[in-house]
């Protein structure tokens, strides 16, 4: 009996040894977690805010980005729509000028203008040239050369006004492109900082939805549980190798205690040590593992601390940066508002011109119209007035006679100083016109090509 009371005090104090090993390594373990948890304590709260602020930061330039690929969007479908007015104006423009190129002024037309400068100069010449002296012959001299050389209706046409127009509404037309230019370059610079740091949150792979010190909290709870029920087990271990040694010594002091000891109480607690000792092992793996998932954390938010930390001085430098896209925005803003203005004015400007010309065109073969119309009335003008002279005329021959037959009858008796009047002769009327008219003869020909083009524009109007 006595060897198998020392059996069981080996077991026993093997067992508590091993035992208090394994509750010592616990409660190592639980300190480092101790300071793990600690350091979450103070490092989840900077770490929310930072990235927090980080996603702030983000989102305040994606829609800084959205802003600018809107506003790019717009000067895009307004360039591209400007571009395509312009070009569709200055091809009618062009057109346009093109038709007054072959429209030639009508040589009657022209032959009368050089004859009544001939004769305005003349008269100017009588009136105003000793005074004004050789400055007066070669002003007048300019003029009736110029005259001459407008050959076609083109040679009305402000040349260089138009081409001045065009050139500065091209160049107003091509700002707006130099300002899509700058939107597209900032779009490009802003989607690559966003780029940067979505890169950097995406590497992110912690969730903040999670409190952190919840986490930790509640991760050392289990560990302080698990190593109050070590330390448990081990005072149990220690109760049973006090009680065995106990035995013992009351087996080899009292030697009639042999007879009367019970020892198959310690015998069944000693068969369960090894499964005691298992479950402190056990209990030990657990400890280390949640520890582990605690020291994992806290290695993990150390690291996004200082990637998060890293980024936001990173963003403070971004935030020069970020001022300088937004202001460049604003000004594109400003001067989209004002250039836009001024290139809808300069389309309408060359519209109208173009309208002009148009009318212009038309405006001549009206006026071969007109001049044709005018001698038609002249012609009625001038029989009427030799109708109603021939009617005077004869009027007048018959007064005549009338008269004469009164003084064959009467004459001989009437004293003349009775009334003098008597003796009139009768009043002959005539037409004279007030002024004369000075417009050309034309051609059949004009006239016929005026009727033309006036039918075609007719039909082009009626079309569209």
């Amino acid at each position: 009996m006595e060897q198998k009371l020392i059996n069981l005090t080996s077991i026993s104090h093997k067992a508590l040894q091993l035992g208090g090993k394994l509750c010592s390594k616990a409660e190592n373990v639980m300190k480092e977690c101790r300071s793990d948890v600690e350091n979450i304590e103070k490092l989840y709260p900077k770490l929310r805010f930072l990235w927090s602020e980080l996603e702030c930061q983000v989102q305040a330039i994606e829609k800084l980005g959205e802003f600018a690929a809107k506003q790019n969007g717009i000067l895009l479908q307004f360039y591209d729509n400007k571009e395509q007015e312009l070009s569709t104006i200055v091809e009618k423009l062009d057109s346009t000028l093109d038709g007054l190129h072959v429209k030639y002024v009508d040589s009657t037309i022209r032959e009368n203008a050089i004859a009544i400068e001939q004769l305005n100069r003349g008269n100017n010449s009588n009136t105003l040239g000793v005074e004004l002296g050789l400055e007066f012959d070669i002003k007048d001299n300019n003029k009736l050369k110029d005259i001459s050389e407008k050959v076609s209706l083109y040679d009305y046409v402000e040349e260089q006004g138009i081409q001045e127009l065009k050139l500065k509404t091209q160049e107003e037309v091509m700002a707006i492109q130099r300002h899509y230019n700058t939107s597209s370059k900032v779009i490009e610079n802003i989607n690559n900082e966003l780029k940067k740091l979505d890169e950097i949150l995406m590497n992110n792979n912690i969730s903040l939805e999670e409190s952190g010190v919840d986490f930790s909290h509640e991760k050392f709870s289990i560990l302080e549980q698990e190593t109050q029920n070590m330390a448990e087990t081990l005072e149990s271990l220690a109760r049973h190798y006090d009680q065995v040694t106990a035995a013992l010594k009351a087996f080899q002091s009292h030697s009639n205690a042999k007879s009367m000891l019970d020892i198959s109480v310690l015998e069944k607690d000693t068969d369960i040590i090894p499964t005691i000792v298992q479950e402190l092992q056990e209990g030990l793996q657990f400890i280390d593992s949640v520890s582990e998932e605690v020291r994992v954390r806290n290695h993990i938010y150390k690291a996004s601390y200082e990637e998060a930390n890293k980024l936001f001085n990173e963003l403070d430098g971004f935030t020069n940066n970020f001022e300088n896209y937004a202001n460049i925005l604003k000004e594109l803003e400003t001067h989209f508002e004002k250039d836009s203005a001024m290139v809808d004015r300069l389309l309408d400007e060359l519209l109208n011109l173009n309208l002009w010309y148009e009318e212009f065109s038309k405006a001549y073969d009206q006026m071969i119209i007109e001049i044709d119309r005018r001698h038609k009335v002249k012609e009625q003008h001038e029989k009427a007035a030799e109708e109603y002279l021939n009617k005077l005329e004869g009027l007048y021959i018959e007064e005549i006679q009338q008269r004469d037959s009164f003084f064959g009858n009467y004459g001989r008796y009437l004293p003349s100083d009775l009334c003098p009047p008597i003796l009139e002769t009768p009043i002959r009327y005539e037409i004279i016109p007030q002024d004369g008219t000075r417009l050309p003869v034309l051609s059949p020909k004009a006239l016929s090509e005026a009727q033309e083009n006036l039918q075609k524009y007719r039909e082009r109007i009626s079309k569209s």
